[in-house]
């Protein structure tokens, strides 16, 4: 697992500087606000928020959501991404706390927060259920989980990559290739998602799990990438 860890660090710290500028695509489109209305329809009401971006890359959640009124830690393990996240978060005039740490193991207390919100993590993550546990336990009761995620085990992202409006198309070959190796030797990437995390999370003691299948409908409503070629799912889990 140590040397997953490693190989998949590089291929994040490698991947960073691009996929920070398609991210910088989002915030400064349509999908921007689309996004905020749907984070915020689905988390806690009636309170400031804290909340944690888990696997924040180059912050695009965290930052809607500071803008949206929350108090936002962005946690990630790649010092390359938030590096992108910090100085996207400065151009947006907007405070995240930003952390360099492993999102299956948090180092907070407790409940800690009121929401954790994730996006296209958990497909890359060499141990999902001890992340889901970690969340867990750092929610408050009543705390809410948004994953964000597609069951990309079966995807082919060379394939993918020669379309023209997919998010990696352009990306080096080699990135790919390892980047799909990194996916291929991973559990998770041989399970039916989203009904396998539902199930995890409701044995894990979530008082309440619901999902919507596809949400890109809803938040993507940019023509000019194809962000997510497969059904883009959205669990939400309440502590």
């Amino acid at each position: 697992m140590d040397n997953f860890e490693e190989k998949n660090r590089g291929y994040w710290n490698e991947r960073s500087r691009g996929y920070s500028s398609l991210r910088q695509k989002e915030l400064s489109g349509p999908d921007s606000r689309a996004w905020e209305r749907f984070l915020m329809e689905r988390l806690p009401k009636g309170r400031p928020l804290r909340v944690l971006d888990a696997g924040t890359g180059p912050a695009f959640l965290a930052i809607i959501l500071a803008k949206a009124g929350c108090r936002v830690t962005a946690l990630d393990f790649s010092a390359s991404m938030l590096k992108e996240g910090a100085a996207n978060a400065e151009k947006a005039g907007v405070s995240v706390s930003f952390m360099q740490g492993d999102v299956m193991n948090l180092p907070f207390p407790e409940s800690s927060f009121d929401a954790i919100v994730t996006r296209n993590v958990t497909w890359n993550l060499p141990d999902v259920p001890r992340a889901y546990a970690s969340w867990q336990r750092a929610l408050k009761k009543g705390g809410v989980l948004l994953n964000m995620d597609s069951n990309y085990g079966p995807m082919d992202f060379t394939a993918a990559a020669k379309l023209t409006k997919n998010a990696h198309h352009g990306v080096a070959e080699s990135l790919i290739e390892t980047c799909q190796e990194l996916k291929d030797s991973i559990r998770i990437s041989t399970h039916s998602r989203p009904a396998w995390d539902v199930e995890r999370l409701r044995l894990l003691g979530f008082s309440s799990v619901t999902w919507e299948e596809d949400i890109r409908p809803l938040v993507h409503l940019s023509k000019e990438w194809d962000y997510d070629p497969l059904p883009l799912f959205c669990i939400r889990a309440v502590k």
